[in-house]
């Protein structure tokens, strides 16, 4: 995927963090509105402010401001989130995310979990890359759909419980699949939330049939992973960030590792609220 090159006055006001500039707001305006979104519903930007960790935070929250609404990502109001590799696997603990592995797979959208507004765009800006994996994967959920009997789209629409990944909560209700006016599908998903939702005290087991249907859509998205021509890959450079539409693409990565541990693997991303249409 080619990337798109900023103006100079585009990175300089993402440098000075003016989310208000004319030159930036119009940018980001036509990246929205641009062939690439509204086809495929993702942008690589190159050349972003990113070589000092300071500067990549300043940049990424201006951009994503000029975007549309920072949403928090946890229930502290984090707005920038390191994904980097802590240790855990996920799901682990009462608050392991997938952020916080470094595992591959798991196709998912991002904070199907959160009780407010789950973000209609996430940005992720690489300012540091494994040595080895990391790559981003993405899958359109149309031709998810496209390849589901009835039956498992049918049970996709009902309400699932997804975990929230904060001690003293409450699992969240939502639906997995649902239609969009623009006649798009979009995806709410991330299995392992879902696994530790239905276990809560008094919330119902998943019944068989969702467990069926569950498993019906994970083998889905792992033959279109592992497809030429099912998924499209991308690894990020140091100063690249993709904005990417969170409900009209699943995504996972490739397994990563690095060679050593003082250059780890560093994604800093925003969740951000576009529009409340379908």
């Amino acid at each position: 995927m080619t990337p798109d090159r900023l103006s100079t006055p585009v990175r300089r006001a993402l440098l000075d963090g003016d989310s208000g500039n004319g030159d930036l707001v119009l940018a980001c305006a036509g990246f929205l509105a641009g062939r690439r979104w509204t086809e495929n519903g993702v942008v690589l930007l190159d050349d972003i402010p990113a070589g000092d960790e300071d500067d990549a935070r300043r940049a990424l929250r201006t951009l994503s401001r000029a975007l549309g609404t920072l949403l928090p990502q946890d229930g502290a109001g984090q707005i920038i989130r390191e994904v980097r590799y802590r240790g855990l696997t996920i799901g682990e603990g009462a608050t392991g995310r997938y952020s916080d592995s470094r595992e591959g797979g798991h196709l998912h959208t991002d904070g199907p979990h959160r009780a407010g507004r789950p973000p209609e765009v996430f940005a992720l800006l690489c300012v540091r890359q494994s040595a080895i994996g990391g790559a981003l994967v993405l899958i359109e959920a149309d031709r998810v759909v496209s390849m589901l009997d009835p039956d498992t789209v049918e049970v996709l629409q009902q309400p699932f419980l997804f975990d929230q990944r904060e001690e003293g909560t409450e699992p969240v209700p939502r639906r997995v699949l649902r239609g969009g006016d623009d006649g798009h599908w979009r995806f709410t998903y991330l299995r392992e939330y879902i696994e530790l939702g239905h276990r809560h005290h008094k919330a119902p087991a998943l019944t068989a049939r969702q467990r069926v249907t569950l498993d019906r859509l994970d083998a889905t998205l792992d033959r279109l992973a592992g497809q030429d021509g099912g998924h499209r890959r991308i690894k990020l450079r140091p100063g690249q960030v993709i904005i990417v539409d969170n409900r009209r693409l699943l995504h996972g990565r490739t397994a990563f590792r690095d060679d050593h541990p003082d250059h780890d693997r560093l994604m800093l991303r925003t969740w951000i609220g576009v529009n409340r249409r379908s």
